[in-house]
């Protein structure tokens, strides 16, 4: 008894100290477990990544080859070194011959994939900027044949992973590098889904489309949200400080007008096949297209409302647009775009309370959604300020735009479970 009374004085006596020892030590044991479960884990993947390895190949075929586009300086500079402890050890092991290129600038991404000759796959081990430029550089290679794509790989290791969160998603720092194994184990496995891309056009002016496969966003808290990383001295809280220190700013685009023109969606029809024969451009329904036999049963259908175009005029502080990779199309399975418009106008408590809950739980407050095969964005009363859109988290001078959606165009690598699912 005497021995505890002396030890709580003591601790009492050098408080400070004694905090200070018990945090460490807690650090200490949160490390130490992560350090050893991630080393279990690993081990786990590397023992069904060489059974794949081990498997023997006839000696008339090469082992199988991807390319590796790599941007070193995602997520902090933190990608490379993450992509060489979890991914490289699986792909090797497993046998597969890897050319890892690393990309040096902004664009670099889309001047490699125009080099690219003789790969069995394109893997991207960065983030969406980078899964953006590679998607939009092999798509204008190809012209948007779907026969010239090869598989595509996602390895999210990058600020912003819309699309490889959503294939493999993972937020502590276990689930992080579970989701990197399972990434590349993906590519291993060769379990592939087909993958909608929206082709975006700046109307009246003479540029090469940008190809996304997640969506855009406008409005207030798209402009909230990136500027998340100026506030990173308040750690894990950044997200939610950001809309309390944002809400009443003017720069932030509270009123969103624009003029719409849209096309309803159509599961196929006689009006696509011809469209699809007649428009080079109008690629929207090759994918349905690949046998006679498909033309030929469309050639039957009638859908008065395909190629309609509805005019809105809209005005919202929120204005988000997403592809069925992210928003599931429904029991219909009809491919679409989905268009969701906000509420006119918020105060500061509700913008408050809605940029929480989208941090949250991926949600905001919806007034109208749209569902849509074609879609024309001409913004309204911008009047020389800078407005900008997200277009899959990269930010574009907000102008006039034509996105058109190509259902199920790209083969991207996925979990195996989610294939057969």
């Amino acid at each position: 008894m005497a021995f505890v009374l002396k030890t709580a004085k003591t601790l009492r006596n050098n408080w400070k100290k004694s905090t200070f020892f018990a945090l460490v030590l807690t650090w200490g044991g949160s490390y130490t477990k992560n350090y050893f479960d991630t080393q279990n884990l690993m081990r786990a993947y590397c023992e069904r990544a060489a059974r794949f390895g081990n498997q023997t190949i006839p000696v008339t075929e090469s082992p199988r080859s991807i390319t590796v586009i790599l941007n070193p300086n995602a997520n902090k500079r933190k990608a490379q070194t993450e992509f060489e402890k979890y991914c490289v050890p699986l792909l090797y092991l497993a046998g597969i011959s890897v050319e890892i290129v690393k990309t040096e600038s902004e664009g670099h991404a889309k001047d490699v994939v125009n080099s690219i000759n003789g790969t069995e796959a394109v893997v991207v081990a960065g983030g969406d900027g980078t899964l953006s430029e590679v998607i939009t550089g092999l798509l204008r290679r190809t012209n948007e044949n779907a026969n010239g794509l090869v598989p595509l790989g996602v390895l999210p290791l990058g600020k912003n992973n819309s699309i490889g969160q959503f294939l493999f998603p993972g937020k502590s720092k276990l689930d992080r590098v579970k989701s990197l194994a399972d990434a590349t184990m993906a590519i291993v496995e060769e379990a592939t889904k087909p993958m909608d891309v929206l082709r975006i056009e700046i109307l009246n002016e003479d540029k090469k489309p940008v190809y996304a496969v997640s969506g855009i966003k406008w409005g207030a808290y798209r402009d909230a949200e990136v500027k998340k990383d100026s506030y990173w001295y308040f750690g894990g809280l950044k997200k939610y400080v950001t809309y309390l220190f944002n809400g009443l700013k003017s720069s932030l685009s509270w009123n969103c007008q624009a003029e719409l023109y849209y096309s309803p969606p159509c599961p196929g029809c006689s009006n696509c096949v011809q469209v699809q024969s007649s428009l080079s451009r109008s690629k929207w329904f090759q994918s349905f297209m690949k046998e006679n036999e498909t033309v030929k049963k469309y050639q039957k259908v009638s859908n008065p409302q395909c190629g309609e175009k509805i005019q809105r005029q809209i005005s919202t502080t929120d204005l988000t647009l997403f592809t069925s990779n992210v928003i599931p199309s429904g029991i219909d399975d009809i491919p679409k775009i989905n268009l969701f418009i906000g509420p006119p106008d918020v105060d500061y408590i509700e913008f408050v309370k809605q940029g929480w809950n989208y941090e949250r739980n991926g949600s905001r407050e919806i007034k109208e959604n749209i569902e849509a095969r074609t879609i024309e964005i001409d913004p309204k009363n911008i009047n020389g300020k800078q407005a900008w859109f997200s277009i899959d988290n990269e930010a574009y001078e907000a102008k006039p735009i034509k996105v058109t959606l190509l259902p199920k165009l790209l083969k991207m690598y996925c979990k195996k479970e989610v294939v057969m699912h």
